[in-house]
């Protein structure tokens, strides 16, 4: 497929490349870029700055421009006179009016409409021939009009939270000529929204991360049995349950260990105080949001014993997708614990690893056994590169999603 000839096509994403978030899309645009060096790559609401350093790479191929500003208001006005007359734009105004089922996601898709209307202008002044949007709520929104307005085809990537979200997904579905679930239990909620409509074109194709050609062995870096956890800091990720299994490891006079959780966000002052609360502030430390690229050579290194993300199903019945970081950790033979939550069934196969959500006990009695049983441990990282090189390469995944554009 490498000497294959594509054509040109534009990803809209939230931030991507810029910014700290979307890590997990990163390895897909670089090795999409790779395969196709004719993208362009155009965010929602870019920051002003490149966290990651792939994202300096893929930033040769983007068009940056600000959410919102004088011209793409200007340009509304002509927009909405069209309407009156044209049915092709009154139809876009009608749907975004009918469809957005709630006042916050009509209020979104309005503002988010300007910038719908810019997309469709670049996209034909770039010759593009195909719209590609990750996530299904305003980047889709964006895609859909530009499609609209253009008559060029487009397709979206459904994660997690935007299925939940449903923002005028039947509409979306509709009228894009693919859609990408990244698991089978997306596709699953997709299809509870939709009815059954549309089944075929549903294509599951999961997130992919490089698998490296040369590994370095397993070794202790240090004397702490160091476990990370890489993930923002929300409710949905589960670090209070790891924080009570680290208090519990204690208790039992398992000492010589240190967590790390990287990443940032809203529960960053509730986990601090529930670490200092607990006198846990020596075993459990919180630095903040990591480079991708650190990440990696972590990995590479063999500077982490063991990745736990102890997701869990919220309130609002929110859950993981696949998260791409247990997807990483796996193909450099890092061993993973996560939960029985989402789509991780999907990914981890090992009874041992995946363990029941929202109980530190359980979690704490894991993590202890990778620790004391070094064969279950070789065990479950040739059991995992296996499933993540079979099924999460990312140059399977990019080829799937490449012909479906095609």
């Amino acid at each position: 497929m490498t000497n294959k000839t594509f054509s040109k096509t534009a990803f809209i994403t939230a931030q991507t490349p810029f910014g700290k978030g979307e890590t997990f899309i990163l390895d897909e645009l670089t090795e999409i870029k790779r395969k196709n060096p004719n993208i362009v790559i155009i965010p929602r609401n870019p920051p002003k700055t490149i966290f990651h350093q792939a994202g300096r790479v893929l930033s040769k191929n983007t068009i940056k421009t600000s959410v919102i500003n004088l011209k793409m208001l200007f340009g509304i006005f002509p927009f909405l006179v069209k309407s009156i007359a044209l049915p092709k734009h009154g139809e876009i105004i009608k749907k975004i009016f009918t469809q957005s089922n709630s006042a916050k996601k009509l209020l979104k898709n309005l503002a988010i409409l300007p910038k719908g209307i810019l997309l469709s202008k670049i996209v034909k002044e770039q010759n593009v021939k195909h719209i590609h949007a990750h996530w299904g709520s305003t980047t889709a929104t964006m895609a859909y009009v530009a499609s609209k307005l253009t008559n060029i085809p487009w397709s979206m990537t459904l994660h997690r939270w935007d299925i939940k979200e449903n923002n005028i997904l039947k509409e979306k579905v509709k009228t894009c000529k693919f859609v990408r679930c990244i698991s089978n239990n997306g596709k699953k909620e997709l299809l509870t929204i939709l009815k059954d409509k549309f089944k075929n074109k549903i294509h599951v194709i999961h997130m992919g991360t490089k698998i490296p050609n040369k590994q370095k062995k397993s070794r202790n870096y240090s004397e702490l049995f160091t476990i990370i956890t890489p993930a923002n800091l929300l409710p949905v990720k589960g670090h209070k349950y790891l924080i009570e299994a680290c208090e519990i490891m204690i208790k039992q006079n398992i000492k010589n260990i240190r967590f790390i959780f990287y990443g940032d966000g809203p529960g960053k002052q509730i986990l601090g105080k529930d670490i200092k609360n607990r006198n846990l502030q020596k075993y459990i430390q919180m630095p903040g949001v990591i480079n991708h690229k650190r990440l990696i050579d972590i990995y590479k290194n063999k500077k982490a014993n063991l990745v736990v993300i102890p997701s869990i199903n919220t309130q609002n019945n929110e859950h993981e997708g696949i998260p791409v970081a247990l997807i990483e950790a796996m193909a450099h033979k890092i061993p993973v614990i996560s939960t029985k939550t989402g789509g991780i069934p999907e990914l981890l196969i090992n009874r041992e690893t995946l363990v029941k959500e929202k109980s530190s006990i359980i979690l704490a009695k894991a993590i202890i056994e990778i620790i004391k049983n070094n064969n279950l441990k070789e065990t479950i990282v040739k059991t995992n590169f296996q499933k993540v090189n079979n099924d999460f390469n990312v140059n399977k995944v990019t080829n799937e999603l490449l012909e479906l554009i095609e």
